[in-house]
């Protein structure tokens, strides 16, 4: 029974590091998200290299980390939002760990004119849409699961112009906010 409760201990843990990942995405939360990765990390998912090394300097060619690319890509929307879906997670051994996790995100691109649109800007806001997976080595290190090296699968993508009025008669207190504003901070549960 200690063997079998003790995986499952370290199966939620593991599962509970993916969604910590996309809190911390979505609020763009930048120490919340650096804490998902062991030291020496590697990532390959839209940006290929280390996951989270903070003193690895950056240069115009290269942010120098996921973390850093992840945050400069997503100051481009105005929002974002990752959902989490089926998690199957395989040990290895008491210390390593493969998931698999699947995700649908949501992104809403800034028009061009907007100082803090991107390069592929649009004339108008867009939505951008992403569908695919997380493949992940987890291993367990000083008594925390993190994540060592991420391989994000696309199954799909789709861009279209926005077609509602977005928050628009919405109570501005309960609109989803990027770290530090959003509510969930406020509350002191971070």
């Amino acid at each position: 029974m200690a063997d079998a409760l003790s995986e499952l201990l370290a199966r939620q843990q593991i599962i509970e590091v993916t969604a910590i990942y996309a809190r911390a995405i979505d609020r763009m939360d930048e120490p919340l998200l650096r804490s998902v990765f062991h030291a020496g990390s590697i990532h390959n998912h839209f940006y290929t290299g280390p996951s989270s090394e903070p003193e690895r300097p950056a240069t115009d060619e290269d942010p120098g980390d996921f973390v850093r690319f992840a945050l400069g890509v997503l100051s481009t929307h105005t929002h974002t939002h990752h959902q989490l879906g089926n998690h199957i997670v395989e040990f290895e051994s008491d210390v390593k760990a493969r998931a698999e996790c699947y995700f649908t995100a949501y992104h809403r691109m800034r028009a061009k004119g907007d100082p803090l649109a991107g390069d592929g800007a649009f004339e108008t806001e867009m939505d951008f849409f992403v569908g695919g997976r997380y493949i992940d080595e987890f291993a367990l290190k000083d008594d925390a699961w993190k994540i060592v090296n991420r391989i994000g699968m696309t199954d799909w993508m789709r861009i279209e112009a926005p077609c509602a009025g977005g928050t628009e008669g919405i109570d501005p207190d309960t609109i989803s906010k990027r770290h530090p504003d959003d509510y969930l901070y406020k509350m002191g549960a971070v």
